[in-house]
């Protein structure tokens, strides 16, 4: 007796035969010109006893027909004791800005007459604007940016020496950063 090539668990068996009940499935409406909207008693049945035990394509798309044809509804929610649910961390906010090429930094820093914010946006049609406020919140200017990158100078003769905080604003998605304005 030769060996086989591929032992086949009794999931994959079972998955492949709930596979080949939506194939026939399929091809019956076909014949019969009857779409999902027609199913009798028996063949709903077939269906939910499908998406409740069947983990692949066969119960997936066993769950859309009923939830599509015939009002029943199955949640894809994440519960509270799957793994990593409760382990996850927080998404930072920078790294969808980066992710879409929004970069900013300010030259130089510690600076004393200006600064000059080099900044790369999205794409070469974006528009954004650049705030810089101080410590407590208030915003002391706004300097409106567009195009793929620039510079924006800013003159800080008139600026007293502290912290001040800028924030690269486009299209929604915020870069920050610190700057030190020191005479």
């Amino acid at each position: 007796m030769m060996p086989a090539l591929y032992d086949y668990t009794n999931d994959e068996v079972a998955e492949h035969n709930y596979f080949m009940e939506m194939l026939n499935l399929q091809i019956s409406l076909s014949q019969q010109a009857k779409s999902i909207f027609d199913l009798d008693s028996s063949e709903i049945n077939n269906l939910v006893y499908m998406a409740d035990n069947s983990h692949g394509t066969a119960g997936t798309q066993a769950k859309s027909i009923l939830e599509y044809a015939y009002g029943y509804n199955y949640c894809n929610c994440i519960s509270d004791n799957e793994a990593g649910y409760k382990s996850s961390n927080a998404l930072n906010p920078d790294s969808f800005a980066q992710l879409l090429g929004i970069e900013i930094t300010v030259e130089p820093n510690p600076a004393t007459d200006w600064a000059v914010f080099n900044y790369t946006l999205a794409d070469n049609n974006a528009e954004g604007v650049i705030k810089i406020s101080d410590v407590s919140g208030k915003i002391i200017t706004t300097l409106p940016v567009n195009g793929k990158q620039g510079q924006k100078i800013w003159d800080t003769r008139k600026i007293k020496s502290g912290v001040y905080f800028y924030t690269l604003n486009v299209s929604g998605f915020n870069k920050s950063g610190k700057l030190i304005i020191s005479k």
